[in-house]
């Protein structure tokens, strides 16, 4: 997968798991749910911040980039 996609399946994940986590009445499951939302989360910020993700700037800036 290219990064842009992982970030879109894991912003769909995570509201997959926030949705799941509304309707459970179970307080320890609702956590469960609600803690893995974040992690997608964080994942997708990271799929997005990851060099690969700006592709063509990375690429284009990449002597700058190493020298900095």
């Amino acid at each position: 997968m290219h990064h842009q996609d992982d970030a879109a399946y894991f912003r769909r994940r995570e509201i997959q798991e926030l949705a799941t986590a509304e309707k459970i009445a179970n307080p320890l499951a609702k956590r469960l749910h609600w803690e893995m939302a974040q992690q997608y989360a964080m994942r997708a910020r990271w799929s997005e911040d990851t060099p690969g993700a700006r592709g063509h700037y990375y690429k284009k800036n990449r002597k700058q980039l190493l020298t900095d």
